[in-house]
């Protein structure tokens, strides 16, 4: 909120107006620039007893997700801990609204005292669709104890005419806040004190109510260079909008008077929204640059002092008027300044108002290589929208653009538009050519092997990454590029299911990206999902939960949504189907691009789900909608045989081997062909082919190996049942140890007598779910009566506090601890109980005597 101007007018009738209209829910002041309304509204806001929050929108509020970031931070001064739950649901992928609700439901749910949101500069979102819809969402829905004072320069992007009729709405327009004769004498005398009193009646009407022309009549009085007052209702009156005789009078009749350097400093500090000392002296190349702007200040030159932080903020008509004037003054000395904004936010790290200001200054190679630099972290916070307006305002047309420029170019492209990035690498794949192909191809291959995880050619990927992290040496840490190769390296592994903490290759990928914090974070999602494909659920759903809270403080989107598809994974495998079945569910419909794997791999999740179900109508929907995706976004090799591995199943769930044979061939993959090709032997009774195909398997982790014992005990039961106890006898350890119960539930349905000799070398509790996965098709909904494993001095705690009343955040406050390693200590609990709720494991533990021994 700004602080009050010297000279300020105190308009007692509008602030008695205000409090009259505040038995309206919403109160809008809309009026043109420099019409009086914010100093109106701050003025209102110290005479009101009201408790109030205050929120100025600016430009990056054009964001959804960061208008509603500053939304919730404001109201949750008047509602403290709102902020919390609405950041939790805005950090899902594409929810920006879903977050406005959550915001309202606990606003509702609070039933705080009555209190006002004043809302500056709502014009500003108001020609954005997202961040509007997002805004009236928020104004439309808003609890009845909060009412609200929006400010704008423009009429309300609201359905204001409803509002205004159901007595909702009250607004106030320019003739409303339009300075009476008197406001505009009082205020033209305190600014201009020594003024003959006979000139100030006509300086008053020829501002016509107007603020910030009665500013500029009081500097011509003051500079006594006045010539002429148009008359109140000439043509030329600044009620008719014209801008004109506004700006002939600021440069004609008030800036004249002042000394150059002080009309230097105004126009260079035109090119930013606010500027401070070090910034103004910056953009003049002036040491003295902060004594003049604070001279400005004092001299009411349109420059208001805000009240944190030493910065100013130039009056934006009065801004909009400099620039237009140094655009036609010297357009080169404007793309100057914008060019010393830039490198002095790059100085700052605020690389995103840098990089707005090398496009503004016509410099699309130093904008190129900014943007590259920033794309993961714009793409990681969810704002795809900034990358492409910024892409479409730098041009590669520049002189002579090298491959270089092409390659990062083609880099944020990669981002954001398929169709473009692969336009893109191609352009540059040629200029490389042209020079001869050498210095840039490391970062060419980073590019491929991109384009391979993209379209589904994982192990591509995986070989092309290391290729150029080879070709690029130690260089690769300085380069944009360079950093992601690890990363593509990570993904190749975890997506051919060979992740293995403390393996060589594993930990060599993992000091490869300790060097870059955000990608040693971000890499904690690969292992995530990377352990839940391996056959590792608990070590997944632990590492989800340990870097669950990272993600969101972080807003890193593409982390949050491969921590969902791992924890989808490893809940459907301990047996949470409703969980899973919710957040597959979830992930399978929304487009996940670049990382299109992950709505392929949920797809294809489903169908696995489904069929453990019994329920082949739905596997063969969820199939469909899996292979339109493959055909249409992932058509590599690896990503084919994921999907021929589901088809192979759906079509021996149909029993027709045939095509489950056609399935078999389009799968590249030396463990999962010859199983499946193994499994339809033995859907046709070929049990002898089918240990010859399974000799030929190469497994990769554990739970292929796990895959492979059951497979083969089946081929080998009818004539080595010796052999077939031992084969079931080593999945049961392997799986119970690792905690894959639907695995082994979805490959042993016509096992059960071997698993039955085999419960001994298994935990009772563990096995007691997996006879109910094998029969029933799910997990037990009762308790087991026994513990499964011991628990942890820290899930006795959480398990202490269960029959309590308490919610989930309280008992993380009481313990001390986030949400999330609450419900992941919960899940731990549930699953050795052989529970699957709350009341279920106080029951149990009631049963078993711990409750009775904490």
């Amino acid at each position: 909120m700004p602080t009050t101007p010297q000279h300020f007018v105190r308009r007692r009738r509008l602030l008695r107006l205000l409090d009259d209209l505040a038995e309206y829910p919403v109160t809008a002041l809309v009026a043109p620039a420099g019409a009086g309304k914010t100093a109106l509204a701050a003025d209102w806001v110290r005479h009101t007893e009201r408790r109030v929050a205050w929120l100025a929108i600016d430009e990056g509020d054009r964001d959804p997700r960061k208008l509603i970031t500053a939304l919730a931070a404001t109201v949750d001064q008047l509602v403290p801990g709102c902020a919390e739950t609405t950041m939790s649901v805005l950090r899902r992928p594409h929810d920006p609204v879903g977050a406005v609700h959550a915001l309202v439901d606990v606003l509702e749910q609070a039933e705080g005292e009555p209190a006002v949101l004043v809302i500056d500069d709502v014009h500003l979102v108001d020609e954005e669709p997202d961040a509007s819809s997002s805004l009236a969402s928020f104004i439309e829905h808003k609890p009845a104890w909060l009412d609200l004072l929006l400010v704008s320069r423009r009429h309300l992007a609201l359905p204001v005419h409803r509002l205004r009729a159901s007595g909702a709405l009250a607004d106030l327009t320019f003739e409303a806040l339009r300075f009476s004769d008197d406001e505009a004498l009082t205020m033209l005398t305190g600014l201009c004190p020594d003024a003959a009193p006979e000139a100030l009646p006509d300086a008053a009407r020829w501002a016509g109510g107007w603020a910030a022309a009665l500013q500029l009549a009081a500097l011509a009085v003051r500079s006594q260079r006045i010539h002429r007052l148009p008359h109140p209702d000439s043509e030329e009156n600044p009620r008719t909008g014209s801008g004109r005789l506004v700006d002939e009078y600021l440069w004609h009749e008030v800036l004249r008077a002042e000394r150059p350097e002080m009309i230097d400093l105004l126009l260079a500090v035109s090119v930013v929204g606010w500027v401070n000392y070090p910034l103004a002296e910056a953009l003049s190349s002036r040491p003295d640059a902060g004594d003049i702007l604070s001279e400005a200040e004092r001299r009411g030159l349109f420059v208001t002092a805000l009240e944190s932080g030493g910065w100013f903020e130039v009056h934006g008509l009065v801004r909009d008027l400099l620039l237009g004037e140094l655009e036609r003054r010297s357009p080169a000395r404007l793309r100057e300044y914008h060019a010393r904004a830039a490198l002095w936010f790059e100085t700052t790290d605020d690389s995103t108002s840098a990089l707005e200001h090398w496009i503004a200054a016509n410099m699309p190679r130093e904008a190129l290589r900014l943007l590259a630099d920033l794309a993961v972290d714009l793409f990681d916070g969810g704002r795809e929208s900034a990358i492409r307006s910024m892409i479409s305002k730098i041009s590669v047309d520049f002189p002579h653009p090298n491959p270089s420029a092409l390659i990062e170019f083609a880099w944020c492209q990669l981002l954001v538009d398929r169709m473009s990035f692969e336009v893109a690498l191609a352009a540059a794949e040629s200029a490389n050519v042209e020079e001869g192909g050498g210095g840039d191809l490391g970062r060419l291959m980073i590019l491929r092997a991109a384009a391979a995880l993209v379209s589904g050619d994982w192990n591509d990927c995986e070989e092309l990454a290391l290729g150029a992290l080879e070709t690029m040496g130690e260089r690769a840490w300085l380069d944009c590029l360079g950093r992601f190769g690890w990363t593509l390296v990570a993904h190749g592994v975890a997506l051919d299911e060979r992740w293995l903490d403390r393996s060589a290759e594993v930990d060599r990928l993992c000091l490869g990206v300790s060097k870059d914090a955000h990608r040693t974070t971000a890499l904690e999602g690969t292992r995530a999902v990377g352990l839940a494909l391996a056959g590792h659920p608990i070590d997944a759903l632990r590492t989800a939960a340990g870097v669950r809270r990272v993600a969101n403080a972080g807003d890193m989107s593409s982390l949050r949504t491969e921590l969902t598809l791992a924890e989808a994974i490893a809940v459907r495998e301990i047996g949470d189907l409703d969980q899973a079945r919710q957040l597959l569910d979830t992930l399978s419909t929304e487009p996940s691009y670049p990382s299109v794997f992950v709505q392929v791999l949920a797809q294809l999740e489903l169908v696995e789900l489904h069929l453990a179900s019994g329920n082949l109508e739905e596997a063969a929907t969820a199939f469909a909608l899996a292979a339109q995706t493959c055909a249409r976004d992932h058509t590599g090799a690896r990503a084919t045989s994921y999907l021929a591995r589901r088809g192979v199943l759906l079509e021996l769930a149909r029993r027709d081997l045939d095509a489950a044979a056609r399935w078999a061939q389009r799968i590249d993959d030396p463990f999962w062909r010859p199983l499946s090709e193994a499994r339809i032997q033995l859907a046709g009774h070929r049990n002898a082919d089918a240990v010859e195909s399974l000799a030929q398997t190469v497994p990769r982790s554990v739970r292929h190996q796990v895959i492979w014992h059951l497979v083969s005990a089946r081929a080998l039961r009818a004539d080595e049942r010796g052999a077939a106890e031992k084969e079931v006898a080593t999945a049961l350890e392997l799986a119970a140890e690792q905690g894959l119960l639907e695995t082994v539930g979805t490959e042993a349905r016509d096992l059960l007598d071997l698993l039955e000799l085999g419960a001994w070398r298994v935990p009772e509790g563990w096995m007691h779910r997996l006879r109910h996965v094998v029969v029933g098709g799910g997990d037990p909904t009762g308790p087991s009566g026994a513990l499964i494993d011991d628990l942890t001095s820290r899930e006795r705690d959480v398990l202490r506090l269960l029959p309590s009343r308490l919610t989930v955040r309280e008992i993380a406050a009481e313990l001390f601890v986030s949400r999330n390693t609450v419900k992941f200590h919960l899940r731990v609990i549930y699953q050795k109980l052989g529970v699957t709720s709350r009341a279920e494991a106080v029951e149990t533990a009631r049963s078993l005597g711990l409750l009775r021994s904490l």
